[in-house]
Formats: C-alpha cells, sequence, structure tokens
C-alpha cells in the first residue's frame, strides 16, 4: 500500500511506522535509537519516515500517546466483557499485568534508559492517574474502603497507579509475580471485614431457617 495517496496521509502506514519504533526501541534501546533503525524495522523508506514525522521528538511523543490509547483501548474492551460486578476490578489488574509482561519495549527502556523512564513517569503522573480513573473510578467507588470512608476514590486511584508505576521499576522477579501482587490488592479492596462477614453468614443463616420453616 503506497504511503500516501491522493496527497493524504496513510492511517495504516502512520500505525505501522510506530510499531516499527517500539520494535527499534526494544531492539536498540532509546538512547541509540535513530531514525534509520525505525525505517528499517517499519519497512518504510526514509523520505516516508520523514513525511509522517519530521524529527525524532514528535515521533516518540506520537508512540507514547499511541501507546496511551491502546492501553485504555485493550482495558476498556476487558471491562466491557467482563461479568458486571466486583470481579471487574480483578479484570482490569489482571490486563494491567499483563499488558506490562507483554510489552516488548518496557522491560527495555527501564533497563537502558531508567532516567528517561522515570521523568516520564513524574512528568505524566497527572495524566497515568486520569488514565487510570477513566477505567477504575466506577469499580473503586464500590469497593469497602470507600463505602466504609477509609479512603476517597481519588486517593485509591492515585495509590493504584504509584502501585502500578512501582510495579514496572521494579518488576518481580517471576513472570506471575505482579499478577499475583495485583490479585492480592484486589482481595484487600474487595475484601470485607471479619465481623461484616460473620454477620453476613448469620444472617444468611437465619434466611435458610426461615425458608425450611416455611
Amino acid at each position: 500500500m503506497p504511503a500516501v495517496a491522493n496527497g493524504e496521509l496513510s492511517p495504516r502506514t502512520r500505525a505501522r511506522i510506530l510499531d516499527g519504533a517500539l520494535q527499534a526501541i526494544a531492539r536498540h534501546g532509546l538512547a541509540k535509537l535513530g531514525m534509520s533503525d525505525v525505517s528499517e524495522h517499519a519497512g518504510v523508506s526514509r523520505g516516508t519516515l520523514y513525511r509522517y514525522f519530521p524529527n525524532r521528538e514528535e515521533l516518540l511523543h506520537s508512540l507514547a500517546e499511541a501507546e496511551k490509547e491502546r492501553f485504555q483501548h485493550r482495558v476498556g474492551e476487558a471491562v466491557r466483557s467482563a461479568p458486571p460486578g466486583s470481579e471487574r476490578l480483578l479484570v482490569v489488574l489482571q490486563h494491567v499485568a499483563r499488558y506490562v509482561n507483554e510489552h516488548p519495549a518496557i522491560p527495555r527502556l527501564i533497563e537502558t534508559e531508567p532516567a528517561f523512564v522515570l521523568r516520564y513517569a513524574r512528568e505524566q503522573f497527572p495524566a497515568l492517574c486520569a488514565a487510570t480513573r477513566s477505567f477504575l473510578a466506577p469499580l473503586l467507588a464500590t469497593t469497602r474502603p470507600v463505602r466504609q470512608a477509609v479512603a476517597t476514590t481519588d486517593q485509591l486511584i492515585e495509590w493504584l497507579t504509584r502501585m502500578m508505576i512501582s510495579a514496572v521499576l521494579f518488576p518481580a522477579t517471576d513472570p506471575d509475580g505482579m499478577a499475583r501482587s495485583l490479585n492480592a490488592v484486589y482481595g484487600l479492596l474487595s475484601a470485607e471485614p471479619a465481623g461484616a462477614r460473620v454477620r453476613n453468614r448469620r444472617t444468611a443463616r437465619v434466611r435458610r431457617e426461615r425458608g425450611r420453616r416455611r
């Protein structure tokens, strides 16, 4: 497919270039990344590459935005396909873990460009919180800490965002470590206090007994 049709840029070619940039970062790291590396991995000429992205900075900015949209779309689809109820929160957390573990460039960036990753996390923290809020706020609003006024939804959003950033910067030593950590977080947010569990079991037992009498 030609890069430009009727003088207009092709969305498919743009996406192809961004995917090539991701592969190039995973292969070469960020400090040594050149536009020629991107064109090679994307399978387009350098002329085509510069038509879409005049410089390296614009390419990396567009790549970051595309990755953010891809992540939000993936989590949104997971939420919509999950059954209603508190388990939707677990589905979201599991997809976060899977996204980080399967990402082709994140481990490489952490290994070769830790200062860049840390600076990006600091600068983009409000935007990362906003992204977390977009798909977690309705779910967190029904969790035990919010219901019992132990924490607000916004406080939980900030806490979870910080925790996810920490999980990226300090990955678990085994592939399933992050998933287990997030499952534990889900347990903390969704579990009822011991007293409440006892009361609920008593209530359920009383209802069963009343049902038998009838």
